[in-house]
């Protein structure tokens, strides 16, 4: 089995299951992080450092997105305008001072 590569409150996450559905990553350190192929529904991002983490079109399906750090994460371009398009793409995240809209490379 393969060993996650990312931290959830500083601690490592291993045999992670591949549904992330309402779980609470506020705050956590997401960095380089592989969840494209999750489903993560409801999933709440707030205040996440997921600088370089790559996301699938879940991301659209998270509850929220506010003060998340997305700085150089892949996030399919088909998507988005979707996540721009939302109220809770906003905010600073309090650890790396990314503003969570510039991150997203939002207009």
């Amino acid at each position: 089995m393969m060993k996650s590569h990312f931290f959830i409150a500083n601690v490592p996450v291993k045999n992670c299951l591949k549904q992330k559905v309402n779980a609470d990553f506020s705050g956590a350190d997401l960095r380089g992080a592989s969840v494209e192929d999750t489903s993560m529904d409801g999933a709440i991002l707030k205040g996440t450092n997921a600088a370089g983490a790559y996301f699938g079109q879940s991301l659209l399906d998270v509850g929220t997105l506010e003060n998340a750090d997305f700085t150089d994460a892949q996030i399919p371009m088909k998507i988005l305008p979707q996540i721009c398009e939302r109220e809770d793409a906003k905010g600073t995240n309090a650890i790396t001072g990314a503003d969570t809209r510039d991150s997203l490379m939002c207009p």
